[in-house]
């Protein structure tokens, strides 16, 4: 699944701190609507489509909180749709309630509601989408009040009137619009320079990984081989004892840098992240099961937010003795990845402090899948080979 430009699929757990807006928004608007309609309960002419145009709003305001939870992200097209549809159709049926007794169009509450659930979208959705939004829906605002300038009271062009029932919606869509596409932009030109960091000191990281392969080597040549040498240069007698010895001692270093060679990111980060844990057997139980290396074929981001649950996994000492248990299957061009983990504790993972390191997993791996059955944890997603 390929990255939009959106706040939260290019900073996560930006969008997540913002949460509390999305929570906000979808409590007052609700509130504001049935103000606006109590004030102008003298111009209302129908109470069935002022009541359809608070159920829209209502519609409108849950659709928002339950979408932009970070359980179920990231908030897609068809959710924003949705929210500015259902925020559409309110302005209509309250225009509708007013028709022909409407004194003034500064006065309707559905323009400026519409626009703010824009706003309350900014952080879910790409800024072109915002604007597109926006637009059409000052469109459809502009034509309502052009079709109807004989209700109002003022003196006034037909201009004036679609102006001002237009200008809040574009006002607020095309400011959001705006927000977002400068913070994307400086977020890519922040991950632009990361990478170039990132390329300039590779070489410094090979020299590093070479001294720490080449630290291991030492240490188990100290362990095991030198021993042995200092044995027969002080005379040991050799025989069938001591070549089987000798055997032993080839098989186990040769064993040991082959592994070093064969092991993947991911199982260097299970492995450091167990040697953390209180537990030492939940380091041991901790086993990755991918054959064909297919962990490599992670984007950069993947690996990112993967690596942060598996360490918030174990930092939270949660994990139970059996450790965890990932296993990664290749099927054309994608791969399948399986999480198992026992959790000692009950806590509830969608709602706990592992929720936002979910969110983040959510957001990389469009179809995450969660079981939770206490005390048994599995993630099922997939990711295309890169």
């Amino acid at each position: 699944m390929s990255a939009e430009r959106a706040v939260q699929q290019r900073d996560p757990l930006a969008a997540l701190v913002g949460r509390p807006t999305s929570y906000l928004a979808g409590l007052l608007l609700p509130v504001y609507a049935g103000g606006m309609t109590w004030i102008n309960r003298e111009s209302i002419v129908s109470a069935g489509f002022a009541i359809v145009a608070l159920l829209f709003v209502a519609v409108a305001s849950l659709a928002l909180v339950l979408r932009s939870s970070p359980l179920r992200a990231p908030l897609t097209a068809r959710a924003h749709v949705l929210v500015v549809g259902s925020a559409l159709a309110a302005m209509v049926a309250s225009d509708l309630s007013m028709w022909g007794t409407d004194p003034y169009v500064r006065d309707n509450w559905g323009g400026p509601a519409v626009g703010l659930f824009i706003v309350a979208l900014a952080p879910y959705r790409p800024a072109r989408e915002l604007a597109l939004s926006g637009v059409f829906s000052a469109f459809v605002a502009a034509f309502v009040a052009l079709v109807r300038p004989d209700s109002f009271v003022v003196d006034a062009p037909v201009g004036v009137f679609v102006v001002v029932a237009a200008t809040p919606i574009l006002a607020m869509s095309l400011g959001a619009a705006a927000f977002v596409d400068v913070l994307v932009r400086s977020l890519d030109r922040w991950q632009d320079r990361a990478n170039r960091v990132t390329t300039a000191m590779s070489g410094v990281r090979g020299d590093s990984i070479a001294r720490s392969v080449q630290r291991d080597s030492v240490t188990v040549l100290n362990q095991e081989v030198v021993p042995f040498f200092a044995a027969l240069l002080e005379g040991a007698v050799i025989d069938d004892d001591t070549r089987q010895r000798a055997r032993a001692i080839s098989n186990e270093v040769r064993a040991l840098m082959v592994a070093d060679v064969d092991r993947t990111w991911l199982e260097s980060v299970i492995d450091q992240a167990g040697q953390r844990t209180r537990s030492a057997s939940a380091a041991a139980g901790a086993a990755v099961k991918d054959e064909q290396r297919l962990a490599e074929h992670m984007s950069t981001d993947e690996r990112t937010a993967l690596r942060a649950f598996i360490v918030a996994l174990h930092d939270e000492q949660t994990l139970g003795d059996a450790g965890a248990e990932i296993a990664i299957t290749g099927a054309d061009k994608r791969c399948d990845v399986v999480l198992r983990a026992r959790l000692d504790s009950e806590l509830n993972v969608l709602k706990g402090p592992l929720a936002p390191f979910l969110a983040v997993v959510r957001v990389m791996f469009g179809d995450l899948q969660v079981e939770h059955e206490h005390p048994e944890l599995t993630l099922r997603f997939s990711y295309e080979q890169r």
